[in-house]
């Protein structure tokens, strides 16, 4: 939003050098680590299989697909298994998953048909939106894949047996 829509909604407004600033300086969490930083290794540990979901959003719009890949090979014990279909939507979109409930859920009906042949514990992705429509599906369905966001896992705060 800040990076793609800031520039329109303060052009020609006394806040417009500020959004500018401010679009400067505003990444996205593995971006940030990876491209800014230089960091690619924070010490995670997760005795078991990760796949990866990319987002709609940060695979098309800011244009990520190997910073979180960076980051998830250098968890220690992990178990790195690409995702069929990885770049592929989970069906939420916003209001998408309202206005186009049918294709919404055929769209993650998908998504979670390709999560089971990871037999994955842990399916990883940067976007909140995504980690909530793919957590309802498993457990709806009760999988024991779990659905995290990557911030979680670099910070150590799941748990491979809970």
């Amino acid at each position: 939003m800040i990076r793609h829509l800031y520039h329109e909604l303060f052009a020609g407004t006394p806040h417009q050098a500020a959004a500018e600033e401010l679009i400067g300086r505003t990444y996205e969490l593995s971006e940030y680590l990876v491209d800014v930083l230089g960091v690619d290794d924070l010490g995670a540990h997760f005795a078991g299989r990760i796949t990866y979901h990319d987002a709609c959003h940060g695979l098309r719009f800011l244009g990520l697909q190997t910073q979180s890949r960076r980051l998830l090979a250098n968890i220690a014990a992990a178990e790195i298994v690409e995702l069929p279909g990885c770049n592929e939507c989970c069906g939420f979109g916003g209001l998408f998953a309202v206005k186009q409930a049918a294709i919404s859920e055929a769209m993650l009906a998908r998504k979670i048909s390709n999560l089971a042949v990871t037999k994955a514990d842990l399916v990883v992705t940067g976007d909140a939106s995504c980690m909530t429509q793919i957590a309802g599906a498993l457990h709806r369905d009760a999988s024991a894949t779990r659905a995290r966001h990557l911030a979680e896992v670099l910070a150590n705060m799941v748990d491979a047996r809970a």
